[in-house]
């Protein structure tokens, strides 16, 4: 059974995978299906990468050992949501093998017919996060996913081996590769779950701009501007239900907590990211939202 908090931020998860649904068909409806593809995959592989070099510098500045076992469990910059159910295989530091059973990403996508969008970034994200957090040393299979529908769960193998590193590489992976070393008594924490969201959202979506822009030019643009309007109407859709359905005000309040952004734009997620994107978002999703509100 959920709290009523846990159900806040789930309304943010799916509102997260809204928008990806929605820029996803845009894009391959406008784009063309192949050319679609193209872009939503180098964006994902973009977005991971950035998170896995991010991590890798966070761990090193807190003198952490960069291993498979504090990619995926030491100052996360994500929070699984908990509706995943599944089971941890391996928790090494050379080797993670884990299943996953429910997914809400995978569950959202295929209530809608939208699995195989969905499994371009379910194959990209985690391999390119992987890839930069390892330096091109990590391995990554994965070889069942819930967005296909012979699949009854996802299946992730990821290995970083010494043999396939230099001496200073595995030094800074492993504790038995560095004598005398010692963990830091405070390690990075993780992220909130709803600032993982908020950031996932907006590295997802700023990607895809920047990858349809590269691609197809001023049309990748429109294709994703499109996208966002389909989304800004699903969003408003879902939160008047979620508040009917919690007796609320579809107001600023309740937007705050059931969106994953913030309708004045100013957070500082956004740093780093286009002019464009930022006001693309502002323009088509943050100011239709607020306008709506009670």
């Amino acid at each position: 059974m959920y709290t009523y908090e846990d159900i806040k931020l789930q309304n943010q998860q799916d509102a997260f995978s809204a928008m990806y649904l929605c820029i996803a068909r845009s894009v391959t409806d406008l784009c063309g299906r192949r050319v679609g593809e193209r872009i939503l995959r180098e964006a994902c592989r973009r977005a991971g990468r950035a998170s896995g070099l991010k991590q890798r510098e966070r761990l090193r500045q807190a003198g952490v050992k960069t291993n498979l076992h504090t990619l995926y469990h030491c100052g996360r910059d994500f929070v699984e949501d908990p509706r995943v159910r599944g089971q941890e295989i391996f928790d090494e530091e050379d080797r993670q093998i884990w299943e996953i059973y429910t997914c809400p990403l995978a569950d959202y996508w295929n209530r809608r017919d939208g699995g195989k969008l969905g499994s371009f970034y379910c194959e990209e994200y985690q391999y390119a996060r992987l890839l930069a957090y390892t330096e091109n040393v990590g391995q990554l299979n994965l070889s069942k996913e819930l967005t296909c529908p012979r699949d009854n769960f996802c299946r992730f193998s990821l290995f970083f081996r010494e043999a396939n590193m230099s001496r200073e590489r595995a030094k800074e992976a492993f504790a038995h590769c560095d004598p005398g070393y010692e963990a830091p008594k405070d390690p990075p924490a993780d992220v909130s779950f709803g600032e993982g969201i908020r950031d996932m959202t907006i590295s997802i979506y700023a990607n895809i701009l920047e990858t349809a822009r590269e691609i197809c030019g001023r049309e990748g643009v429109c294709a994703v501007a499109e996208g966002l309007k389909r989304w800004t109407a699903e969003a408003l859709a879902a939160m008047r239900v979620q508040a009917d359905h919690t007796l609320c005000p579809l107001d600023a309040g309740f937007v705050e907590k059931n969106f994953p952004l913030p309708l004045d734009g100013a957070d500082p997620a956004w740093n780093g990211c286009e002019d464009e994107a930022r006001d693309l978002m502002r323009r088509l999703v943050l100011e239709p939202i607020a306008a709506e509100l009670a």
